[in-house]
């Protein structure tokens, strides 16, 4: 089973959705940790979901909003965004307008190092058996124990010859295929979008690297 881990975003909208009520604290071992943040940054109340709360190219690209409901409950179900408000929430939550950074100090440390310890205590829980595919940076790996899931599967992405440097576009059309289309590990090579087609799926022990190349027909 995959389980993606997405990204957070500091740019964020002013929105208020109407019987928002999918609940921020999935993970009740985070819920009291999460209250407290919540104290000290958060000014408004009002609630939009999360995929709608959240800008950038990765959020914006995915469009979650407009997705049909079995494609919505198969991210929902299979991925976890970082927060360093939350430390990780599904993509569906419900959640206050809040733009804090991984940077912004509480209590005398920054929150990625307040999240660090209970990430990775939690980290066997919701890993296990999975094959992780990080849509995050190196940097946001480190608070995970990479010793729980079965594997770490990475994707690159090169137009013609030049590695693509910020893929976050094409990870949402990468999360986007797999999910409408029902990919499994076994058939990765399926995965394309604009002229993006995999090129190799390479085993390396239990991670795996899947490579994308595009002709440079579209810009992304």
């Amino acid at each position: 089973m995959f389980l993606f881990l997405l990204p957070y975003s500091p740019v964020q909208k002013k929105l208020a959705v109407r019987d928002c009520s999918e609940d921020r604290f999935s993970l009740e071992e985070f819920e009291p940790l999460a209250r407290s943040l919540e104290k000290r940054f958060v000014g408004d109340g009002t609630l939009a979901p999360l995929h709608r709360r959240f800008g950038g190219p990765f959020w914006e690209s995915l469009e979650l909003w407009i997705l049909p409901p079995p494609v919505v409950n198969y991210i929902r179900e299979h991925a976890w965004v970082l927060s360093p408000l939350y430390g990780l929430l599904k993509p569906t939550a419900c959640i206050p307008y809040a733009v804090v950074s991984w940077q912004t100090t509480f209590e005398g440390k920054e929150l990625i190092d307040f999240w660090k310890p209970h990430i990775r205590n939690i980290s066997r829980k919701i890993l296990e058996e999975s094959l992780l595919v990080p849509f995050v940076g190196s940097r946001y790996l480190r608070l995970f124990n990479l010793n729980a899931p079965k594997g770490v599967l990475r994707f690159e992405y090169y137009r013609r010859d030049k590695r693509v440097i910020n893929p976050a576009k094409h990870y949402a059309y990468t999360l986007r295929y797999i999910a409408e289309k029902g990919v499994s590990v076994s058939d990765l090579e399926r995965i394309n979008f604009y002229d993006y087609r995999v090129e190799s799926v390479e085993q390396k022990g239990r991670d795996m690297v899947v490579v994308l190349r595009s002709e440079g027909r579209y810009e992304l």
